[in-house]
């Protein structure tokens, strides 16, 4: 259980340090004046109850996977609201549900489940806030994800963000149609959804925005799209003002 004063605790760190074979942060309390525990208390500096306790902070000082092991060490019941931009500049809105500690739900728009993860998964820009709510029962609508499998989905979301950003365009630059140089292409069926909304003249976000797969798919359509000849890019989209 947790302990808390009434008060704000706004210094939290996570320490990487962690027992063979855990992936759970360890919390100490060090300058991080964007993480908060806040907790209603009685006359005797006691929490009144779990019911009344929040966490809020940035993703800048608190990484997914911290925030995922202290809610699920804390055995709390809840939803954990992320306010959070994509690498490439996009606002998305991320809700975790929580049963227990352990995952229930993952949203962010049409996304559901570990596609709506990996969105999250991806971006380091934004704030998060978990609040507690007791109405959340085993009988509400939910699809779990299992722990193990949500931290393993975010080490492979964000290392595939990463070799993709490394390999595509600026998100400014322009794609157009290509006529690829084989006679037969064979392309996949996410291949073909997304070459058939493409318009010559659509930058990187938005071949994203209008693709309902998470970002990171998004991406890596689009390159395979490039490595087959279907899709070339041009120059960069000059912005306002230059």
């Amino acid at each position: 259980m947790c302990s808390l004063p009434p008060y704000h605790l706004r210094h939290f760190t996570c320490d990487n340090t962690v027992a063979k074979g855990a992936r759970w942060h360890t919390i100490k309390l060090q300058a991080c004046p964007a993480l908060t525990w806040n907790a209603d208390a009685d006359n005797h500096g006691r929490p009144q109850g779990e019911h009344e306790m929040e966490l809020r902070g940035t993703l800048r000082d608190f990484s997914l996977e911290a925030i995922l092991g202290l809610i699920r060490n804390g055995h709390k019941t809840g939803t954990l609201r992320l306010a959070v931009t994509t690498p490439v500049a996009m606002l998305r809105r991320v809700d975790l549900s929580f049963l227990g500690g352990e995952i229930a739900s993952v949203q962010c728009g049409s996304l559901r489940g570990l596609d709506a993860l990996r969105e999250a998964a991806i971006c380091v820009e934004g704030s998060f806030e978990f609040s507690v709510d007791s109405a959340l029962s085993p009988q509400d609508e939910t699809v779990p994800v299992a722990m193990e499998v949500a931290l393993a989905t975010i080490d492979e979301a964000r290392n595939a963000m990463k070799s993709l950003g490394a390999t595509l365009p600026a998100a400014g630059v322009a794609f157009s149609h290509a006529v690829p140089a084989d006679d037969t292409i064979h392309i996949s069926v996410e291949e073909f959804r997304l070459l058939a909304v493409t318009r010559d003249g659509m930058t990187l976000n938005d071949l994203i925005a209008t693709n309902t797969a998470p970002t990171v798919d998004s991406m890596r359509i689009v390159r395979q799209l490039m490595e087959r000849g279907l899709l070339v890019a041009g120059p960069a989209v000059p912005t306002v003002g230059q």
